[in-house]
């Protein structure tokens, strides 16, 4: 039998950035990119009017959006966005914990370790740093 796996239509990556714009109160250069990159995204997902949208609002329309697709579907219909995610995340964790641990990370995502098993070289590796400090 196929796994199943919760896809948003409407991602939920689009209320961070909500949140982002909302925290910034400022109306200056960061303020405008910031507004105008969530309306960018708010589009691309048929989110037209966002000019009065609250933020309940958007956080009812990513659970309505919500999908049950198999597995191989839903990694098919994300294959685009992956490069885009990993540009968000992937050069903080990056930085934070090092390229040993980014490599492990990558067979995690993989299936080739268990998440038991990343968390024990996160701490080995947590633990060297700390011994050559």
């Amino acid at each position: 039998m196929d796994a199943k796996e919760v896809h948003h239509r409407v991602p939920q990556h689009l209320l961070r950035a909500y949140d982002r714009m909302a925290a910034h109160t400022e109306f200056d250069g960061e303020g405008i990119g910031l507004a105008l990159e969530f309306d960018e995204l708010a589009m691309r997902y048929g989110i037209e009017d966002t000019d009065y949208l609250t933020r309940e609002e958007l956080v009812e329309g990513i659970e309505s959006s919500r999908v049950e697709l198999p597995r191989e579907e839903h990694r098919e219909t994300h294959a685009p966005d992956w490069r885009e995610w990993g540009s968000w995340g992937g050069r903080t964790t990056l930085a934070r914990y090092g390229r040993r641990y980014f490599r492990f990370l990558s067979h995690r995502r993989w299936g080739r370790i268990s998440a038991e098993e990343l968390a024990l070289v996160r701490e080995r590796l947590r633990l060297a740093r700390k011994a050559a400090a």
